[in-house]
């Protein structure tokens, strides 16, 4: 089974690689689009020495009196279809640390949010490899996990992110989580800086339903990226949380020098 797995997997990347390689000489943009998704997202402060060490100077961190701000997203989809392809079930993870607005766009801290992308994971192929075209390190983990069981009043949730890469960052959550009530529209812009130029993951949702009763932890190694930023394993509940429910959304991906 190991075999035929280690066989699987890289066919699987490299089919998308060429998929994606086709899309460039079309001279098509890196497009996603989103349909019956559910995610949560966890905010946690951090040391703001620390959080500035991972960002680019050029990045402003959005600080008050507690730190820093460290975002968790995970979001699974029963559809995810790049650049117009068959779409199919999958699920997205980031990990970033919240910016002030780097060009103008989602200023409303109600209706939009800017993270500065520190790990990325899916287990979409044709999603990673588009990233990686544009100069995004993201990261293949088939053995992601996303996980809601429903209950009377609220949800047991579990997520787990273990990419294979020797350097990935793992970390699960758990907890509960209740039924999104609350109706806006939504923008997330995900920022990224590499030697191919800035990166800039727009992901634009109409409508979305929001709960912020979710009681979720974080967990991670603490010797590793993530865990020497919090100082520790762990998130005991995020102080701020959102958990989201939509029907559709559209991620646009720009690459600028």
């Amino acid at each position: 089974m190991k075999r035929m797995i280690d066989w699987i997997v890289p066919t699987l990347l490299a089919t998308a690689a060429l998929q994606v390689q086709a899309d460039e000489h079309d001279g098509r943009a890196l497009n996603v689009v989103f349909t019956d998704c559910t995610e949560f997202v966890g905010v946690a402060p951090v040391a703001e020495s620390k959080a500035r060490a991972l960002v680019p100077s050029q990045y402003q961190l959005v600080v008050d009196d507690a730190g820093a701000k460290l975002v968790v997203r995970i979001a699974h989809c029963e559809g995810v279809a790049v650049n117009n392809r068959q779409a199919q079930a999958g699920t997205v993870a980031h990990l970033g640390i919240m910016l002030y607005s780097p060009d103008g766009t989602g200023t409303d801290p109600n209706t939009a949010i800017n993270n500065y992308t520190l790990t990325y994971a899916s287990n979409v192929p044709a999603l990673i490899n588009g990233l990686l075209k544009q100069g995004l390190s993201a990261q293949w983990d088939g053995n992601l996990t996303y996980e809601v069981t429903p209950a009377t009043a609220t949800s047991e949730f579990y997520a787990a992110v273990s990419p294979g890469a020797p350097d990935a960052v793992t970390w699960f959550l758990h907890g509960s989580v209740a039924e999104p009530e609350i109706a806006t529209e939504f923008l997330a812009n995900w920022w990224s800086y590499s030697k191919k130029g800035e990166v800039k993951m727009a992901t634009n949702i109409e409508s979305i339903y929001f709960d912020f009763g979710s009681a979720v932890s974080f967990f991670t190694a603490r010797n590793s990226l993530i865990g020497d930023l919090l100082g520790s394993n762990s998130v005991a509940n995020f102080p701020l949380s959102f958990r989201g429910k939509f029907s559709s959304g559209k991620m646009t991906v720009s690459r600028t020098r």
